[in-house]
C-alpha cells in the first residue's frame, strides 16, 4: 500500500471537488473528501518534520508518553494548555518519536492518544539554536 502524502491528498481534493460542481459524488467519495480534509494539516506538519527517531516503547512495547531527556535540552510534555509565546520558534517530537520544528502556534498541545501527541519540545531561535524556554503563554 501506498502511503498518502500531502501532495497527493491535495490532488485528490482538487479533484472530488470538481467533480462535485460537475457532475456531483457518491456518499462514498463524499466520505473520502471530508477524511483528506481531516488529513491534509497532519500529513503538511509531517512534510515538515526534519529529523526521524525510531518509536519509544516500554518493556511491554506500548508506545511511551515521555521521552528522556538525554542532552537536558528536551521538556517532557503530558498534554495541556500550550506552554509557549504563540510566536516561539520550537522542535517537537511526537510519540511515534518523529520530529518538528515551528511556531508553536502550527501545533496541537493537548493529548488525544494519538501518535501525533507532542510529547517533547525545547525552545529554538530563529536561527535554529537552542534557547531557555520562557514562561506562560500560549493560547
Amino acid at each position: 500500500m501506498n502511503k498518502l502524502t500531502a501532495e497527493v491528498a491535495r490532488q485528490d481534493l482538487n479533484h472530488l471537488k470538481s467533480w462535485v460542481e460537475t457532475c456531483g459524488i457518491s456518499m462514498k467519495e463524499e466520505r473520502y473528501m471530508q477524511a483528506l480534509e481531516i488529513a491534509l494539516p497532519i500529513l503538511e506538519q509531517q512534510e515538515m518534520i526534519t529529523d526521524s527517531q525510531p518509536v519509544i516503547t516500554d518493556s511491554a512495547g506500548m508506545i511511551m508518553d515521555s521521552f528522556e531527556q538525554g542532552e537536558g535540552e528536551w521538556i517532557d510534555w503530558g498534554g495541556g494548555e500550550q506552554p509557549l509565546q504563540r510566536m516561539d520558534f520550537c522542535e517537537i517530537r511526537f510519540r511515534n518519536g518523529e520530529q518538528a520544528s515551528g511556531m508553536a502556534y502550527c501545533w496541537v498541545w493537548n493529548h488525544s492518544g494519538e501518535n501525533d501527541d507532542i510529547i517533547a519540545y525545547k525552545m529554538m531561535d530563529s536561527r535554529q539554536q537552542p534557547v531557555k524556554p520562557k514562561r506562560g503563554g500560549g493560547f
